[in-house]
């Protein structure tokens, strides 16, 4: 009975291990390498196709394996280099991947000799898979190719440097071409940013950035790293006050890019300059390098002359004597309030509050849109627009009201309705504002007052003589305006563009405004009488 049994057992096991066996075989003969594992050769890394490299390099060759294979799989991985090349690390490499989508990969170092031998090198790369005792073997073969310092020399080239430029590392045309603006950061200045609510936010310790374009003319894969130093223009020594020092780490830190250039083709890269607190201004070299990857020897060098524009004392000066004078009039103002308004009469305060009050309404609130409307159409050149309301408008109204009132404070007045209907209604109690505004009025009052169109004997109606007063006036608080905004706000403006500003804004529109506004004044005057 025992025997019968132990027949039987064996028996079924014999069918078990027959209907198994089938489909064991079948799995093995299913397994297809190249569609059920990923498997990619980079030499160097990142690079997809012909490499280059220079002799006397190191390099990282990346080999990478993944399986779509649901069971185990056992790998043996051997990488074959050519005579010569010498790996710093193992060239096989055996591993298991278990469950689908499980991946391997490995980055061998390579180190190419100084005198090795200029041409194109194969580099093979054979994994051979072993599924459920079958065996599977893929082969990835690259081309390599070792060239002269001579010949890549001539391969790559930095075709273009655009400093300073945007995020990008196009162009920025808002400033000078290869200029650097050292930002204000004097103590005295900090303490009144403070006061105004206007903070220097270390953020911005990033002054502008480089353009760097990088060319490969050959036919092969060029990975590079590009890089800069300002140096001393006179020592040539690297200047630490535009590489400083960043959170405890060297400036170089962040100030590199890496790039992978195909062949034929030309990259835009955008590298951060930073500048110090102690930087000086005056002319620097920028020196702009591209290495190849793995290598320290510099394969294009690229000099640029550049100049920092440091600390500008003049706006500086100009704000602080602008707002002292702003201070002044008021303080007078106060002082004498009652002896100033009881010269003029009631009618004389009801009419320039009426002027002021039109004025604000016809020019502050249309430009609260136009403003941002005219800067999004005609970018620079909006104030080609704005004047016509911000000049000639309002310098018709203040030539008329001269017209109607030829007393002295008048224009302080209808300045001050402006400042004080701007400042509750649209928000706009500024520290610029009411600097720009008590030196237009106080400038244009004096100029006024000595050129006799106020006064005992006022001459209001010399269409000529106002125009050039108002001219000459707008002109000066134009100016003063671009300093305080240069300070407050450390921006910079090209001399061109506040020369236009002052000529065409300040001076011709201011001129043209004055003209007609005395056309305007003597039209009401005959209406009034």
């Amino acid at each position: 009975m025992k025997n019968t049994d132990l027949l039987l057992k064996a028996f079924l096991l014999l069918l078990l291990v027959l209907a198994l066996q089938p489909g064991a075989a079948r799995a093995q003969e299913d397994f297809e390498p190249e569609e059920m594992t990923a498997f990619m050769l980079q030499v160097p890394h990142g690079v997809e196709g012909s490499g280059l490299a220079v002799g006397g390099s190191n390099l990282s060759a990346y080999v990478f394996f993944e399986s779509y294979y649901n069971g185990n799989m056992n790998v043996t991985l051997e990488l074959d280099l050519p005579e010569g090349f010498i790996p710093q690390d193992a060239s096989v490499h055996s591993f298991s991947l278990q469950t689908e989508y499980e991946d391997w990969y490995r980055l061998v170092d390579i180190y190419i000799p100084q005198n090795l031998p200029s041409g194109t090198y194969n580099i093979t790369a054979t994994a051979v898979i072993d599924v459920d005792g079958s065996k599977h073997a893929i082969v990835r073969r690259t081309h390599f190719r070792v060239a002269s310092k001579e010949e890549i020399t001539n391969e790559i080239t930095i075709s273009g440097l655009m400093i300073p430029s945007d995020e990008d590392g196009y162009g920025d045309p808002s400033h000078p071409s290869n200029t650097l603006i050292i930002r204000e950061t004097s103590p005295a200045l900090k303490k009144l940013l403070k006061i105004t609510d206007l903070k220097i936010d270390r953020e911005e310790f990033t002054s502008t950035f480089m353009g760097v374009e990088v060319t490969n003319k050959g036919d092969s894969t060029v990975p590079v790293v590009v890089t800069y130093n300002i140096l001393d223009i006179k020592t040539g020594e690297p200047v630490k006050a535009f590489k400083p020092t960043i959170m405890g780490m060297n400036s170089d830190t962040f100030c590199y890019a890496a790039l992978t250039l195909p062949p034929g083709s030309s990259s835009l890269v955008s590298l951060p300059l930073y500048i110090s607190d102690n930087a000086m201004g005056g002319d620097y070299l920028l020196r702009v390098e591209v290495k190849l990857t793995g290598s320290d020897w510099v394969a294009v060098t690229r000099d640029q002359k550049i100049t920092a524009v440091s600390r500008k004392w003049g706006p500086i000066m100009i704000t602080f004597a602008s707002t002292l004078l702003g201070l002044t009039a008021v303080s007078l103002f106060f002082s004498r309030s009652k002896e100033i308004m009881d010269r003029f009469k009631t009618r004389n305060l009801v009419l320039i509050s009426l002027f002021g009050t039109v004025s604000f309404a016809a020019i502050n609130l249309p430009m609260t849109i136009l403003w941002e409307l005219s800067h999004a159409i005609f970018g620079p050149f909006s104030f080609l627009f704005t004047g016509l309301f911000y000049e000639i408008l309002l310098y018709m109204l203040i030539a008329s009201l001269v017209v109607l009132i030829p007393k002295p404070g008048v224009v302080s007045l209808f300045m001050m309705v402006r400042f004080l209907l701007g400042g509750f209604i649209t928000g706009s109690f500024t520290p610029i504002t009411f600097i720009t505004l008590s030196l237009s009025a106080v400038v244009l009052e004096v100029m006024m007052y000595v050129a006799g169109i106020t006064g005992k004997s006022p001459d209001p109606e010399n269409r000529f003589k106002v125009g050039m007063v108002c001219g000459i006036a707008d002109m000066i608080g134009g100016y003063v305006s671009f300093s305080v905004w240069m300070v407050l706000y450390r921006l910079f403006y090209s001399n061109w563009y506040i020369m236009a500003n002052i000529l065409i804004d300040g001076f011709l529109y201011t001129f043209i405004g004055a003209w007609f506004g005395i056309s305007l004044g003597n039209r009401l005057k005959k209406v009034a009488e």
